[in-house]
């Protein structure tokens, strides 16, 4: 089946290959700048470079392919670079599962640190909760594969994907743009921005999204609709430009979502106590019968709590930037709260068994400063140092049957402070050959605070780790379009505690986990510069892997275990293909492969109270799928009334385990199924401004698993993902 679907995704991009290998003829006079790959510059290395200069392997994503494939969050781009697995944590859809190479993180406690850092205008966002927001006016993403320790830092183990938004110019025209969308589901959206020049060194841009969402899911229960979101975001940004020496912006935004949140169906097992719940988990003898619903529809939901997901955020970052006579000083300051309000049914089924309400408050204050060469020598450098502040409390009532009367609640709270100090020197031995060093050091400490469910008294907690992580790296350019490079790299990802400990002694602490990394690549562009072809290979080892468990405390109650226990390997090839075909026609195209596997995981599975560990080395890894890829054709054509343009795309994934344990040895309730889903946007520009797209995702309906979790031996909870969906968007720029 996996090999099946493998080969119509080649059989997907041979299509297109072939449609335009035989329209490639007609075209191949064609020799003005349009049938080149154009250039790209990126920020992967904190200073501006071309993209294939920079020896590592970075996939960039543009205005232009932003807004000709309808992309309206980060997930839209999962798969569409190679190794990359972009998703919302199913419970908690505001929040980032965001896997590259098989490292990742998929959870929202704030104890546990993630593996993927997500960045919006320079700003690392310290928590993968409010990462995932609807797109709007966004200037560029650049996704950053493998890890990233020495200019990015702790929590960097996997990549790094960094979002910017489109700022105002000082001498830029007042312009604007509006869009309106409706669609399918209740659909209603609106964006608008505003450039307003103040001065010839002033100016400011503001833009808004409101949008409306009724939602795909279906509560029999309640007899209602779930699923639906109402957001209301809005950003500002203020960009002076004194002199040639000096500029500053600062970009303020907010952001405030109210909706159901995620709907539950039951996945239980039999023998697991919510099996015979519900109708949807195919048992024949359900407590509540469909009552002519279709238990097999993954849109029906039956969970009897009223759900919902209270979600605001806002923050600022303010950048500086002084041209000097030894490099660029740059400044970049940062601030975030993010606050959630989070009612789950933890049953899914019309049994009021297990409910929990999450009420958590998170910020943060971060401030880097970094002198970087601006080229031209022997020596290019980038110097700086990192400073972090956070902090977060959280209020988690829990209640139902499985507590009997009581409601109880677990408050918590943390405060971390994190230091680094960082450089990197490329130094260019010859025209051709680039020799690269650089470290960072980090330290960090963290102070907990926890009174588990049913404890009269809280206790405190504090404990500090450091690290260095270094980098050694070569390039070689051939020419002016063919360069190979290899790099070795460390990163780390932090210890903590356990933000879920329903004891003292299960709090914690556990140690940093480590990751080196080999990755050896080239880039190239061909044939006079109408094929970009970019390949890497790796292999990457995981040290002290912190691996989550379900345990049962003295008392009985079942609480989630962190520990380091595993070692695992990482081998993998990828390639990204870029090729102007002429006439309007682009092709691009992405493949990769991953070998993930334990070496050693030495986990207590058993949940009997008694810390027995098992090698249990034989278990899969989680969102790491052994084949992904994705292709798509772009087209555009002048037309007497526009330009129009056409972009389809089909993206594929292997079969992936959704989460671990050790039921993944037995069952294969927690694996998403391989699957290849298409979209496309047909759009119409004119020359006043006019801009109308039609636009559809997972155009086949496929019946995509999001995620399943487990509860112990309570059972397994299942989200899935949006059915075909479409929208009309109809624009105008001034």
């Amino acid at each position: 089946m996996r090999r099946k679907a493998t080969h119509r995704l080649f059989a997907s991009a041979a299509t297109l290959v072939l449609c335009a290998a035989v329209a490639g003829p007609a075209f191949a006079a064609d020799e003005d700048e349009g049938n080149q790959v154009g250039e790209v510059v990126v920020t992967a290395q904190k200073r501006e470079q071309k993209l294939q200069d920079v020896p590592l392997a970075v996939s960039a994503f543009g205005t232009e392919q932003l807004e000709a494939q309808s992309v309206q969050s980060l997930t839209d781009l999962s798969a569409k670079a190679p190794n990359v697995v972009l998703a919302p944590v199913g419970a908690y859809p505001y929040a980032s599962a965001f896997y590259i190479r098989g490292l990742g993180f998929a959870d929202v406690e704030s104890t546990f640190e993630p593996a993927v850092g997500v960045e919006m205008n320079g700003v690392y966002l310290a928590r993968n909760s409010g990462a995932l927001q609807d797109f709007f006016d966004i200037e560029s993403v650049e996704i950053l594969r493998g890890p990233q320790g020495t200019l990015y830092g702790r929590n960097t183990i996997g990549g790094v994907v960094s979002v910017r938004t489109k700022q105002a110019r000082p001498g830029d025209p007042f312009s604007g743009e509006v869009q309106g969308t409706v669609g399918d589901h209740g659909r209603r959206e609106a964006r608008a921005a505003l450039n307003i020049p103040v001065s010839d060194v002033f100016a400011i841009r503001v833009s808004g999204l409101y949008k409306d969402y009724d939602g795909y899911n279906y509560n029999v229960t309640r007899k209602e609709r779930q699923g639906d979101n109402e957001t209301l975001s809005g950003r500002i940004t203020f960009s002076f430009k004194p002199s040639d020496s000096f500029d500053a912006s600062l970009v303020v935004d907010g952001d405030r979502e109210r909706g159901s949140g995620a709907s539950f169906r039951n996945a239980a097992l039999p023998g697991n106590v919510y099996y015979n719940f519900s109708p949807d988990t195919g048992t024949a003898t359900p407590l509540f019968p469909a009552s002519g619903s279709n238990p097999k529809d993954p849109y029906t939901v039956y969970g009897n709590t009223p759900i919902f997901a209270n979600v605001d955020t806002w923050g600022a970052a303010l950048t500086a930037n002084w041209h000097t006579g030894i490099g660029t000083v740059t400044s970049v300051t940062g601030y975030r709260e993010f606050d959630d309000r989070v009612q789950s049914d933890y049953d899914a089924s019309p049994v009021n068994f297990f409910y929990a309400l999450r009420d958590q408050t998170h910020e943060q204050f971060s401030q880097e400063l970094r002198l970087a060469s601006d080229g031209g020598g022997r020596l290019d450098y980038v110097l700086g140092a990192y400073y972090l502040d956070q902090s977060y409390d959280i209020t988690n009532a829990q209640g139902g049957l499985i507590y009997g009367t009581a409601t109880p609640a677990q408050v918590a709270s943390q405060k971390n402070t994190a230091y680094a100090l960082f450089g990197q020197a490329d130094y260019h031995a010859t025209e051709a050959l680039t020799l690269t060093v650089g470290g960072r050091y980090s330290y960090e400490k963290k102070t907990f605070t926890n009174q588990p469910l049913f404890f009269p008294t809280s206790r405190t907690y504090k404990d500090h780790w450091d690290n260095f992580s270094p980098k050694i790296g070569a390039n070689y350019k051939f020419s002016d379009t063919v360069m190979a490079y290899a790099n070795w790299s460390k990163g780390f990802r932090s210890g903590g505690y356990n933000g879920r400990a329903a004891s003292f002694t299960s709090a914690g602490p556990y140690d940093a986990e480590t990751v080196s990394s080999f990755e050896a690549g080239v880039k190239t562009e061909l044939f006079e510069r109408r094929l970009r072809l970019n390949g890497a290979v790796f292999h990457s080892t995981y040290k002290d892997m912190q691996v989550g468990t379900q345990g049962l405390t003295s008392g009985g109650v079942y609480e989630s275990i962190v520990t380091n226990a595993g070692k695992a390997k990482f081998d993998g090839v990828e390639g990204e293909a870029l090729w102007v075909v002429g006439g309007g026609w682009r092709i691009n195209a992405n493949l990769s492969y991953l070998d993930a596997r334990f070496v050693s995981n030495f986990t207590d599975f058993t949940s009997d109270g008694i810390n027995n560990p098992t090698d249990n080395s034989d278990l899969p890894l989680s969102y790491a799928p052994k084949w992904s890829g994705s292709v798509g054709v772009n087209y555009t054509h002048d037309l007497p009334i526009g330009l129009l343009t056409f972009a389809a795309n089909a993206v594929y994934m292997d079969d992936i385990y959704t989460s671990g344990g050790v039921l993944n040895r037995t069952s294969d309730v927690q694996v998403r199924p391989q699957n290849t889903l298409f979209d496309a946007t047909l759009a119409l520009e004119s020359e006043q401004g006019w801009r109308v797209s039609l636009w559809g995702k997972n155009l086949t309906d496929k019946k995509v698993i999001n995620n399943t979790f487990g509860l112990g031996a309570l059972g397994n909870l299942r989200v899935y993902s949006a059915p075909r969906t479409w929208g009309l968007d109809v624009g105008y720029k001034f």
